[in-house]
């Protein structure tokens, strides 16, 4: 590990012990009263007149903003929030390292491991009810947010990106049925190749957008999809091959590049153009991220294709991989009944409200088809109807929870201290295989160059 990530690893431990100290004193003091801790910190209301100065990536800011709201009128809170856009990871990072005014904060799993291994975040299991809180969770999603024994966050959302959806209406105007569905990759890739002779233009839109989680994220689900790893999960040793599922995928790509079904433009899109161009009704088949299943079936706001949006089974391999976020709370130098205040916060915001109801989580869910880490929340009457009102056909509710239950999560990618640096090599190295025709073998040997690289930058 480099002396900065050293150094940044005892200043968070220290400030970690330092504040957790301080609730272990007032859990004493609650315990004296015959409170218990966890009960103590459950009116979650302000103690001093800081602010809390929450930060996020732009995704219905509107819902956020009001969700703050509502807890500084009801918890006399001074909660500050605000967007981040460009490079999330990036712009995060630098602002922790200066030490800005930071206090909360989105996180993909990916971008926690390092900003704790940095020393700039104090994990969740620092707050008095994170024993309920985990009890409460997944195994699987705690694990993926748990590194050297911490969960790192609390639940913004958990979903899967790379879930396959098909436009029934466009597949029964070429003349194929829902029968003709397909199960793997390269059945996909086949039935892309026959809807082309049938008439169709543009069959599918690729995961292959200019995003930090575009084009190097719709690789590394395809690989994970077709029974591959990039990297073991245990030593992060690099794992592709070219007669393998990373050559495969990069063999299928290659040759549905050059067919020129894919417009070059795909490769400058952002999110929000990439929804765009699906939601337009030009494209059979695309992954894309499970939450927007919703937005796809939402009449007033995808006309075009509302009504028509299902998803591929995941009998036979799975699609996509785990897609989550946590809320993060950073571990700068503030004073002891400040740090209390952004846990306050952060337990209300991430878990449960004074009433206690999920109530952040819940409205997640209902809205924006959010999934949450929380059983409590998934398995309630109110999470079936919210999923079932989002699909196209009765039979979807039951396909997409299947999706959910069997998609990977490439932890040896991304539960490491140098995965935002792997994925942004692996997406300029992306582009450059497809516009500059590079080898398949080329790209695969350096990208298991690069983790070796990356390996032995760290000392993994």
């Amino acid at each position: 590990m480099t002396v900065k990530f050293q150094e940044g690893r005892r200043r968070h431990l220290l400030r970690a012990t330092t504040a957790l100290s301080g609730l272990l004193a007032a859990a004493v003091v609650a315990g004296s009263l015959g409170v218990s801790a966890v009960s103590a910190q459950e009116s979650f209301e302000a103690i001093t007149d800081e602010n809390v100065y929450f930060r996020g990536w732009q995704f219905r800011t509107d819902v956020v903003q009001g969700n703050v709201d509502t807890y500084n009128e009801t918890m006399g809170g001074n909660v500050d929030y605000a967007t981040v856009t460009g490079d999330y990871p990036a712009i995060m990072e630098q602002n922790l390292i200066a030490g800005g005014e930071l206090d909360v904060l989105y996180a993909n799993p990916s971008s926690a491991v390092r900003y704790f291994e940095g020393g700039w975040i104090t994990p969740a299991t620092a707050l008095p009810n994170s024993d309920e809180i985990m009890e409460d969770m997944y195994p699987n999603i705690r694990e993926a947010w748990t590194h050297n024994g911490e969960l790192l966050g609390l639940s913004y959302f958990v979903s899967v990106r790379g879930t396959l959806l098909a436009n029934l209406e466009l597949i029964e105007e070429a003349g194929f049925t829902e029968e003709d569905l397909p199960a793997t990759w390269p059945e996909l890739y086949d039935m892309v190749y026959a809807l082309n002779e049938a008439g169709v233009d543009t069959p599918f839109l690729p995961h292959w957008f200019a995003e930090y989680f575009g084009i190097s994220w719709g690789f590394v689900f395809e690989v994970m999809n077709r029974g591959g790893v990039v990297a073991d999960a245990e030593t992060n040793e690099p794992m592709l091959s070219v007669d393998g599922p990373a050559g495969e995928t990069l063999a299928d790509w290659k040759e549905l590049w050059n067919s020129g079904l894919v417009p070059e433009e795909v490769l400058s899109y952002n999110e929000a153009a990439f929804i765009d161009a699906y939601r337009s009704g030009r494209y059979v088949f695309s992954p894309q991220q499970l939450y927007d299943i919703k937005t796809f079936n939402d009449e007033s706001q995808s006309a075009d294709v509302a009504g028509h949006i299902t998803l591929l089974s995941s009998e036979e391999q799975s699609w996509g991989l785990i897609d989550s976020a946590m809320y993060m709370m950073t571990s700068r130098d503030r004073a002891e009944d400040h740090t209390q205040d952004v846990m306050n916060f952060t337990s209300w915001y991430g878990y449960k409200n004074e009433e206690g109801e999920y109530a952040v989580a819940n409205r997640w869910l209902e809205e924006n088809m959010l999934f949450s880490a929380y059983r409590s929340v998934m398995e309630s009457d109110m999470a079936r109807e919210a999923i079932e009102s989002a699909v196209a056909r009765p039979e979807d509710y039951q396909t997409l929870l299947d999706v959910y239950a069997t998609t990977d999560y490439p932890a040896g990618i991304w539960n490491v201290v140098w995965a935002e640096e792997f994925n942004s090599w692996l997406r300029d190295k992306l582009f450059a295989f497809l516009q500059n025709d590079l080898p398949v073998e080329e790209v695969i040997n350096e990208a298991n160059a690069e983790i070796e690289r990356l390996n032995d930058r760290y000392g993994l």
